[in-house]
């Protein structure tokens, strides 16, 4: 009778041990995601959890919002990349994220799935890239986007499809899209220049705006 109670207590022990350790696990990840979505550093053009790029020498934060499937967003991504390719060392470029198509959503939990393995301009590229197969106004192929990122040299899809699951995703775009509403963006792209406004979007007036902030 004795060694029975000693296994029932050992047990009841054992089940405590776990709740608490499942408990303070638990709590321990949502502290870790609430400091990641709700550092107001930079806000509101630039969270910690935004992608960021650039050495930022001279102090001059580039901020674009984008939706993965937004044409116009597709066609001046290019531009957007002579210009960082041409004065990263000088700059900060932010990714902040503004999903209103039908399939946006989906298209930036795998931009961050991909980020999570370091491919997340790769992935980016493709996504853009590729927008004329995944994204047709009237017939989307959003299934097409595992095509496109599985192909990404090094990339590993499985993580991928495991990794699109996480919440955060989706508090990271709500956090974005309560953003742009405070700057008043209304669609995409929109780009901001240590807080001004492109208000013409093209390479000769993105790049303009950009060199007057770094060599004011």
């Amino acid at each position: 009778m004795k060694n029975k109670k000693i296994v029932v207590i050992s047990l009841l022990v054992l089940v405590i041990g776990f709740i608490f350790a499942a408990y303070a696990f638990k709590s321990n990840e949502s502290k870790k995601v609430e400091n990641i979505i709700q550092n107001d550093s930079g806000a509101p053009y630039s969270r910690a959890h935004s992608p960021k790029f650039g050495d930022n020498k001279k102090g001059v934060q580039v901020v674009e919002f984008i939706d993965p499937q937004c044409g116009p967003c597709g066609a001046f991504h290019p531009i957007m990349k002579k210009m960082y390719k041409e004065n990263y060392e000088d700059i900060s470029l932010v990714i902040r994220y503004l999903p209103n198509h039908q399939h946006s959503r989906f298209a930036v939990k795998l931009l961050e799935a991909a980020r999570l393995q370091g491919k997340y301009t790769e992935a980016l590229d493709a996504v853009f890239s590729n927008q004329d197969k995944w994204a047709e106004v009237n017939n989307p192929k959003p299934e097409l986007l595992w095509t496109f990122i599985s192909q990404i040299d090094g990339i590993d899809i499985e993580k991928v499809k495991l990794d699109i699951k996480k919440p955060i995703f989706d508090e990271m775009m709500d956090i974005d899209a309560n953003d742009s509403r405070t700057l008043g963006v209304r669609g995409t792209p929109t780009v901001f220049v240590n807080g001004k406004k492109l208000e013409v979007l093209s390479y000769r007036t993105l790049i303009e705006l950009v060199e007057s902030e770094i060599y004011k």
